[in-house]
């Protein structure tokens, strides 16, 4: 093996559960049709959070947001899980 493929095998970063940025248009979809029921202020704050968080961060990091939510009695119990459906849906690994 040369010296060049052994020093590019070790700079790989990991590769971590994120969005699917070719269905970004679907997740965003189904994420509004999720949120309908909360007024527009809180919608659009959590809509950006979970978008930021999921395309950047990581799916679990996601989630952890998600309970915090939850918590805090922002989304209800039951909007929660089906947003973490949904993540776990349109999600893939990326570096």
């Amino acid at each position: 093996m040369r010296e060049r493929e052994r020093i590019k095998a070790r700079m790989r970063t990991k590769k971590t559960k994120k969005l699917d940025m070719n269905r970004i248009k679907d997740f965003k979809w189904e994420l509004d049709h999720i949120l309908k029921d909360l007024p527009d202020s809180v919608k659009g704050n959590i809509k950006g959070s979970i978008y930021a968080k999921a395309s950047k961060l990581g799916i679990k990091e996601t989630k952890d947001f998600i309970m915090q939510k939850e918590e805090e009695g922002t989304i209800s119990e039951e909007m929660g899980r089906k947003i973490v459906k949904l993540l776990y849906r349109y999600n893939r690994y990326r570096s």
